[in-house]
Formats: structure tokens, C-alpha cells, sequence
């Protein structure tokens, strides 16, 4: 009997330290992100149809002021090819979350809500934000005050912080028309679901361009409480991928506002005005 718990002893001991051998490789093994991108050469993003924001070409080639931005972060850390996964903006988060892609580059407003599922890159941009309406704006909807004084049905893209703010403006759900995409929101107001859809204000102005069955009411900063809510929009990356967020920071406090940066942006209607004026713990902690 002393024989055999001697052996049971010495062998449990043995697998003990066999699992911790396994357990240390394992964790030297392990790859982070930014590793892998590095590695494989390229990094999979998702990112929503919105110009001037991030888009699609009628090529496929990935374009607007996000991926413009992402693609050259993403060269100076040696990782020269940005694919992109097509994605409902509602999908976004939850994508990045399961694996689907390994960042967001859709030009995302910053917001305590979204910080406690991801974690942002600083801002690269910042912007205000304007109504699509029938042309003539009918209704004379302007702002979010606006529809809720005058009881009027306001489309909105599901995910984004204009809903939100509708919210804090005091507009009901009756009034809220939750639509999955920037078609829909541009067919409910041409349809008469809605007076307007709320959108940034580049947005609106790009997709008023395009029909003329539309125009962009004035744009506005909405405010609450004193507080000004200016959006400002960065990229997603996954809670564990802080060197991956962090390798995009260095590498942004030495692009945003320079002469190249500001060029490269023009393209898709932004300039100086456009530079963001928070870090992305600012936005996240709600200042």
C-alpha cells in the first residue's frame, strides 16, 4: 500500500508539472493581434456603406476618410494590405466581438456605451450632424427639438448615437423609426414614413448629392444639459487588443494634422475643421 501511494504520489507530481510545462509554452506561444497582422501581412476589417465615412468603390476597392486613415497607420506598422468585410452598422461591434474581423474602421463615434463592449483608437475626426429631408424640408425639421415639438416621425439607423440623442432630446419611441441601413432611412423619408433621417452632417450632404428627391437640412451640434455632443469616430479593436490599439495611437499623434493627413482627407469633403478635439478616454469617460 506504501508502495503504491508512493508511485500515485510521485506521478500526480508528474503530471502537475508536465501540465505547467504545457501551460508556460502555451502562454509563450500565444500571438497577439498585432503580432499576427504583422506576420500574415494583412488585417480584416468591418466596415458599414457610409460616404464619405467608409465605403465601398464600384470596384470593391475599400475608400473614405477611415480606411484612408487605417491603411496608412497599418503601412507604417508594416502590414501593407486592409481587407474589408461589408457589414450592417448594427453588426459591427458584434462581428469585431466574434473573430469576424480584427478591427472596425467605419469612422465609429466614441461613446461610453460602445467603451464598455470595445476599446478606441483616439479619434481621428470630429463632426456635427444634419437631417436628409424631401426637398423644400416640408416639415421645417432642423433639429431634434423640432420633430419633438412638432410630433413629427424622424428614420434612424440602428446602432448609431443619433439614437441616442434623440433620446436625451426627449423624442418617443413612437417618433423613432429604427431602420438597418442609409438606403432605408433615405426611402422612409421619400416615402413619407418619415419627415427626416439623422445622420452626420458629411453624410447627409453626400447622400442628398445623389438624389434629387432629398436635400441636407441645416446642420446642428446637438446639445443637452449645456453639454455640446460634437461626434467624433475612431477605430474598434477587441478589449484584449490593447497593443494592437496602441500601435495605432503612436502612430496617429504623428499623422493627424499634418500637411499629408490633411490632403488625404480632402478627397472625401474633410479639413482642419475636422480634427478631433478629445482623446478616446475623454469620450469614453463622458466628458
Amino acid at each position: 500500500m506504501k508502495k503504491f501511494t508512493e508511485f500515485s504520489r510521485r506521478a500526480v507530481m508528474g503530471l502537475a508539472a508536465a501540465a505547467a510545462v504545457l501551460s508556460a509554452t502555451s502562454v509563450a506561444m500565444a500571438e497577439t493581434t498585432l503580432e499576427k497582422i504583422k506576420k500574415q501581412g494583412y488585417i480584416r476589417v468591418g466596415f458599414a456603406n457610409e460616404a464619405p465615412y467608409s465605403f465601398a468603390t464600384a470596384s470593391g476597392k475599400l475608400a473614405g476618410e477611415s480606411p484612408t486613415v487605417f491603411t496608412h497607420v497599418m503601412k507604417q506598422l508594416g502590414v501593407n494590405e486592409v481587407d474589408g468585410v461589408l457589414t450592417e452598422w448594427g453588426s459591427l461591434i458584434p462581428g469585431l466581438k466574434a473573430g469576424r474581423f480584427d478591427a472596425i474602421v467605419a469612422s465609429m463615434y466614441v461613446t461610453p456605451k460602445r467603451c464598455a463592449q470595445i476599446i478606441f483608437a483616439n479619434p481621428t475626426y470630429g463632426i456635427g450632424e444634419a437631417f436628409v429631408v424631401k426637398n423644400g424640408n416640408p416639415d421645417g425639421i432642423n433639429t431634434y427639438a423640432d420633430a419633438v415639438g412638432k410630433d413629427k416621425k424622424i428614420a434612424f439607423i440602428a446602432g448609431t448615437a443619433e439614437v441616442e440623442h434623440a433620446k436625451m432630446a426627449g423624442m418617443s419611441m413612437e417618433q423613432r423609426v429604427i431602420v438597418p441601413d442609409f438606403a432605408s432611412a433615405v426611402a422612409a423619408v421619400k416615402a413619407g414614413r418619415a419627415s427626416a433621417a439623422a445622420l452626420t452632417s458629411l453624410t447627409a450632404k453626400d447622400l442628398a448629392s445623389k438624389d434629387d428627391g432629398i436635400e441636407r437640412a441645416a446642420p446642428f451640434t446637438f446639445t443637452h444639459e449645456g453639454k455640446k455632443y460634437k461626434g467624433e469616430g475612431s477605430f474598434g479593436f477587441r478589449k484584449e487588443d490593447t497593443s494592437l490599439r496602441d500601435a495605432v495611437n503612436a502612430e496617429l499623434k504623428k499623422f493627424l494634422g499634418t500637411p499629408e493627413h490633411i490632403a488625404m482627407i480632402k478627397e472625401y469633403g474633410f479639413d482642419e475643421s475636422n480634427l478631433p478635439e478629445k482623446t478616446a478616454a475623454q469620450h469614453c469617460a463622458g466628458e
